[in-house]
């Protein structure tokens, strides 16, 4: 990975190098506030830079960590979002608009028949083999981020979830040492001073705030949200391939 795409690239900038930062964040913030009595504010930002210069070293992770748990991800759903919301029995679309997209992206992938409702119940395993093709088409058909814009936006939105749930267990584990550490340092001022140090306090508020997000927003419900509204931005996208495609007929008859 070109570190440079990390703030170049959209995808990367958000969906990988943004997590890092998270993760980060609290261990910079208390690695200042622990020792700013001691460094100048020159070395308080150079040690900001250099912790958020690790979040670039951090990119690889948050993405490997997403992937990884991706796999359980789709074993807890019951399959990959993209691929079920074309199943009969799947009910995020409604019966009507479901099939039409079945008729669209039979008429778009030749090899891949549409299964009927009793097909899908006799051979489920056949079945999403078909919806996964469908899948796999849309997904390379859509890589025009212009014109699919709001695709790519769902895309970006549940590349950052899906990495910030794999980087959970990291995330908790450093908010919690962060903000134990600020308060250890915060009481052991205050007993010899009598003075609360509001740098430490920040670091011990910061790492409280990330630790109850950590725990209680980013779960696996908040990225099945992400991927369901990309499973339905793709499935939509049948519906403009199909237009393009008929204009292209109706070009080549005249």
């Amino acid at each position: 990975m070109n570190p440079l795409n990390l703030i170049t690239d959209a995808y990367d900038r958000q969906a990988r190098l943004y997590p890092a930062l998270l993760l980060i964040a609290p261990v910079v913030f208390t690695g200042v506030a622990m020792f700013s009595a001691e460094l100048t504010g020159l070395q308080s930002l150079g040690v900001s830079l250099a912790g958020f210069g690790g979040a670039f070293l951090l990119a690889q992770l948050a993405r490997d960590a997403g992937k990884q748990g991706e796999k359980a991800l789709f074993e807890m759903w019951g399959g990959i979002p993209s691929v079920t919301i074309f199943r009969h029995r799947d009910t995020r679309l409604d019966a009507i608009t479901k099939a039409r997209y079945h008729k669209k992206l039979a008429g778009l992938v030749k090899e891949a028949k549409a299964p009927t409702v009793e097909q899908e119940k006799a051979d489920p395993a056949s079945a999403d083999l078909v919806y996964s093709a469908w899948s796999n088409y849309l997904r390379v058909s859509t890589r025009d981020t212009k014109k699919f814009g709001l695709l790519f936006h769902e895309n970006v939105s549940y590349g950052y979830r899906r990495n910030v749930w794999g980087l959970r267990s990291f995330g908790i584990a450093v908010s919690l040492f962060s903000g134990i550490a600020c308060g250890i340092r915060l009481y052991f001022t205050y007993q010899s001073s009598g003075i609360l140090d509001e740098t430490l306090v920040g670091g011990a508020t910061l790492a409280a705030v990330l630790l109850l997000l950590w725990v209680f927003r980013f779960t696996s419900r908040w990225v099945r949200m992400s991927a369901d509204a990309y499973a339905e931005r793709l499935a939509e996208s049948a519906e403009i391939l199909g237009v393009k495609t008929t204009a292209a007929k109706d070009t080549g008859k005249k």
